[in-house]
């Protein structure tokens, strides 16, 4: 899922500080995504209400991202919830983001994760313009999502 390495080498390369995991993390899994970004109108104004995803790897489903934000295994169960840290802009669609876990169940691939990065975004943005009260609109976006753990003392 991704080949383990320390966060100061060549899989951070070309990402942003502000959303590098912090030293004394290993990435375990790096994992393309597509979905959708939900947002609401409220108010006469798009806010972000959730985003449904499927991360693959080779090509299959692996691992469901959904409102929370929590990232559920399909293959053993284990999840992880966590809160945004960081974000860094990305013309044209939803911004890179480092986040932290909050929460995590297991055993299994998500259980111990303690941060996820959504790199390499596309798409998912807001509509724009006005809106009508309840309407909702998904837009379609892809990322990859790195997760990594606390190193072994």
């Amino acid at each position: 899922m991704g080949t383990a390495h320390g966060p100061d080498s060549s899989v951070q390369r070309g990402v942003p500080d502000a959303i590098k995991v912090p030293d004394g993390n290993t990435r375990i899994a790096a994992m393309p995504a597509r979905g959708v970004q939900t947002h609401r109108c409220t108010a006469g104004t798009w806010t972000f209400l959730q985003p449904d995803a499927i991360l693959r790897h080779h090509g299959r489903p692996q691992v469901l991202h959904t409102v929370g934000p929590v990232w559920t295994s399909v293959v053993d169960g284990s999840s992880v919830t966590a809160t945004a840290q960081a974000s860094s802009p990305v013309p044209n669609a939803i911004p890179q983001l480092l986040l932290k876990s909050a929460s995590n169940r297991g055993p299994g691939l998500l259980s111990a994760v303690t941060y996820i990065q959504r790199l390499n975004t596309t798409g998912g943005l807001a509509p724009t313009g006005t809106c009508s009260e309840g309407t909702t609109a998904s837009v379609p976006y892809t990322a990859r999502y790195t997760f990594w753990v606390a190193d072994a003392d």
